[in-house]
């Protein structure tokens, strides 16, 4: 009987690490600046318990301060288009227009990893945002105090 209990629970952990690598999601996005030279990446990816993404930064060569991260509904870095808060009214409790704030410390470095969710989780705001929904479009990274534009990075489509 102790080997039956054994196998069975085998069997559920191994079907559970199955279910969730197929709910979830995962990219690496490069963040390039005007000049496009990279300033380093962020690896994100769903989480299968919140349904909300999570980024694992890895940003270097910035001025020390801070910095926001937006979401923008284009399609490149060229065409960002604008806030995708603004084309679609149901984010706003994402703030889109400052997904995530950071700060780069002395040696101009941020390397950590980040949650996006939004101001209220209910059944309405869950799952507008994943790493799927947001694949082919741009994140920005504007730094704060004058809203200048440092870099730009699309998170790339699925092959």
């Amino acid at each position: 009987m102790n080997l039956f209990f054994k196998h069975t629970l085998y069997l559920l952990v191994y079907a559970v690490l199955i279910i969730n690598k197929s709910y979830s999601d995962w990219a690496t996005v490069e963040f390039l600046q005007n000049d496009g030279s990279s300033i380093g990446i962020a690896e994100g990816a769903d989480s299968w318990f919140l349904n909300a993404p999570a980024f694992k930064f890895d940003l270097k060569n910035l001025e020390p301060g801070i910095y926001r991260i937006a979401l923008y509904d284009g399609k490149s870095c060229l065409d960002y288009g604008i806030s995708a808060e603004i084309s679609n009214p149901k984010l706003k409790s994402w703030h889109t227009s400052k997904l995530l704030i950071i700060e780069a410390n002395q040696e101009g470095i941020f390397n950590t990893t980040l949650g996006i969710k939004p101001e209220v989780f209910n059944e309405d705001s869950r799952n507008l945002i994943s790493i799927s929904s947001i694949r082919g479009h741009p994140l920005l990274i504007f730094k704060i105090n004058n809203d200048e534009l440092i870099a730009c990075g699309v998170v790339p489509l699925r092959n």
